[in-house]
C-alpha cells in the first residue's frame, strides 16, 4: 500500500517537473524571440540613423556648392577674324589678343588674328546674352549653371533669326575657350568665351 502511494507520488512529481521544464522552455523561447526582435529593431534604428546622416551630408554639400556658385556668370566674349593672309613665318596677331595668342596658335592654323569686337557681360543662369555679328548674324550665350567646377554654356549662332550652329560646352570656372564660327571676309570668325561664376 505504501509502495503504491509512493509510486503515485513519484509519477505526480515527474509530471510536475515536466510541466516546469515545459514552462521554462516556453519562457526561454519567448525571451529569445524578444531578444531577436530587439536586435532587429536596433539594426533598423542604425540603418535609419545612417541614412539620415548621409542625407544631411548631401544636403549640406549641395547647399555649400549652391551658395558658392552664385546665380550668374561674368562672361567676356571676343569676336575674332582669323585668316591665312599673313606669311607662315610672320603671323599677324592683334596686340589686344596677346593674352590668348598661344591658345589661338596651338588650336588653329591661321596666320592672322584680328579682334572685331569685345565685350564683358553679367549673365544670369538660363538667360540669353546676345552679341551682334557681321552679315546679319547674332551670337547667343546661355549659361546653364554649374557642374562641379565647370560652367555649362549653350552657344548658338543665328542668321536672320534662324539657328545655323548650336553647341554646348563645359568651361572650367575662371578659364576661357575659343570656338570656330562661320566664314567671313576671306576668313573665319572665332569666338573666345570666358566665364567666372558670380
Amino acid at each position: 500500500m505504501f509502495n503504491k502511494k509512493m509510486g503515485k507520488n513519484d509519477k505526480k512529481n515527474e509530471r510536475d517537473e515536466k510541466g516546469e521544464r515545459d514552462k521554462k522552455d516556453e519562457r526561454d523561447k519567448k525571451d529569445e524571440k524578444i531578444i531577436n526582435i530587439l536586435k532587429l529593431f536596433r539594426v533598423k534604428i542604425l540603418i535609419a540613423v545612417l541614412v539620415f546622416v548621409v542625407n544631411i551630408s548631401i544636403f549640406l554639400t549641395l547647399g555649400v556648392n549652391n551658395s558658392n556658385a552664385g546665380d550668374s556668370v561674368i562672361s567676356s566674349v571676343k569676336v575674332i577674324l582669323a585668316s591665312s593672309e599673313a606669311p607662315l613665318d610672320s603671323p599677324k596677331i592683334d596686340p589686344t589678343l596677346k593674352d590668348i595668342s598661344e591658345q589661338l596658335q596651338s588650336v588653329f592654323k591661321y596666320t592672322s588674328y584680328q579682334l572685331i569686337d569685345s565685350r564683358t557681360m553679367t549673365i544670369a543662369y538660363n538667360t540669353t546674352a546676345i552679341v551682334s555679328l557681321p552679315d546679319d548674324r547674332t551670337l547667343e550665350i546661355i549659361p546653364g549653371g554649374m557642374s562641379g567646377d565647370r560652367i555649362k554654356f549653350t552657344i548658338r549662332i543665328l542668321k536672320k533669326s534662324s539657328p545655323i550652329f548650336t553647341t554646348q560646352i563645359l568651361l572650367k570656372n575662371g578659364s576661357s575657350v575659343t570656338i570656330g564660327g562661320p566664314d567671313y571676309n576671306n576668313g573665319y570668325l572665332l569666338f573666345n568665351i570666358s566665364g567666372v561664376s558670380n
